[in-house]
């Protein structure tokens, strides 16, 4: 039975670590999207901030209008994609999440087997010790009575 809680403890440990790395990798992938949000959010204001002063501006040459049209197609460009990446990263940390709450699920039947071992395991110790107390008195009162 020791080499059995020794194993499953040793499997806990490892199930773990795994756990832990998933968890960092979340992390590290949440902040990821946390900076992709911010991108775009600064890239709508400067979209934004772009189109207003096409509008502000009432004398423009033909070579500023077509200047100013190619930073609005590029800024939509950019926001398209980095919404799409965004989305990604999104979708990647909801199954890097999922994955986390599976392996944490492990970890926590791992150590409920070990519990459950160990309970088991001092359950017959005390009943071996019992026995061999019995054992003892039964013969102390056999050469008593002999």
């Amino acid at each position: 039975m020791d080499a059995k809680i020794k194993a499953v403890g040793k499997l806990t440990q490892v199930a773990e670590k795994r756990r832990d790395q998933v968890g960092q990798q979340l992390e590290s992938m949440r902040q990821q999207s946390q900076h992709l949000e911010l991108q775009l959010s600064q890239l709508s204001q400067l979209r934004t901030h772009q189109s207003g002063e096409l509008q502000q501006n009432t004398t423009m040459t033909s070579a500023n209008l077509m200047n100013l049209n190619m930073v609005d197609q590029m800024l939509h460009k950019m926001l398209v994609h980095h919404r799409h990446e965004h989305a990604v990263m999104e979708a990647q940390c909801s199954s890097v999440q999922k994955e986390l709450e599976h392996k944490h699920a492990r970890v926590k039947g791992l150590e409920q087997v070990m519990e459950r071992w160990q309970a088991k395991q001092n359950y017959e110790k005390a009943r071996k010790e019992q026995k061999m107390i019995e054992d003892i008195i039964n013969s102390r009162i056999r050469k008593r009575v002999l």
